[in-house]
């Protein structure tokens, strides 16, 4: 859960709302799914990008001024800061170059650190909108504990995402057929 500290919030209608929500969504299961492209470090610039252009749109969402070198700084030390597991985003993207596992084993990986981490820095910058704040002044080290409760959230939110598209895949399964012998 995260800790939410009390303070006023820069009014948003029920429209920018949804906007916000869906481009936090939409980015998080975009950097999963590149995630499991099987080629090394092309998942780590994939998502690279997809969190760039996320926070590029909550800027415009909420009429921040937008500045790409100071986004990825930030972005870089909150995630570097945040996420011991960050050093294993590296490695899950190097382990696909096992023949045969790795790209099964890192792709999953991946995919669950991508997409959490886009989800998180999505809502941190969010949040940090929402308070009035730009791009120039969040602070990597007052937000690391609410992106790791943003972090697990959406790593949550991904495992139950990945749970129902399997049902449903099983669900959907031709069933097999009995030969007459």
């Amino acid at each position: 859960e995260v800790n939410v500290t009390e303070v006023t919030l820069k009014p948003i209608d029920a429209l920018q709302r949804a906007k916000v929500e869906s481009a936090i969504n939409y980015s998080m299961l975009l950097s999963g799914g590149v995630g499991i492209v099987p080629i090394p470090l092309v998942d780590f610039v994939g998502v690279t990008a997809i969190q760039l252009a996320l926070v590029k749109q909550l800027s415009s969402l909420y009429g921040v001024e937008y500045t790409a070198s100071a986004t990825k700084r930030t972005i870089s030390a909150i995630i570097g800061g945040a996420v011991p597991a960050f050093g294993s985003v590296a490695v899950a993207s190097w382990v696909k170059m096992i023949p045969v596992v790795g790209s099964v084993l890192g792709g999953s990986a991946m995919m669950l650190l991508s997409g959490a981490s886009t989800y998180a820095i999505g809502r941190v910058f969010a949040t940090h909108f929402e308070q009035g704040g730009t791009i120039l002044d969040i602070e990597a080290r007052q937000v690391k504990e609410q992106f790791k409760g943003y972090y697990e959230i959406g790593k949550a939110k991904l495992s139950r995402k990945k749970a129902a598209a399997n049902s449903a895949k099983a669900s959907v399964a031709p069933a097999e057929t009995v030969r007459a012998v």
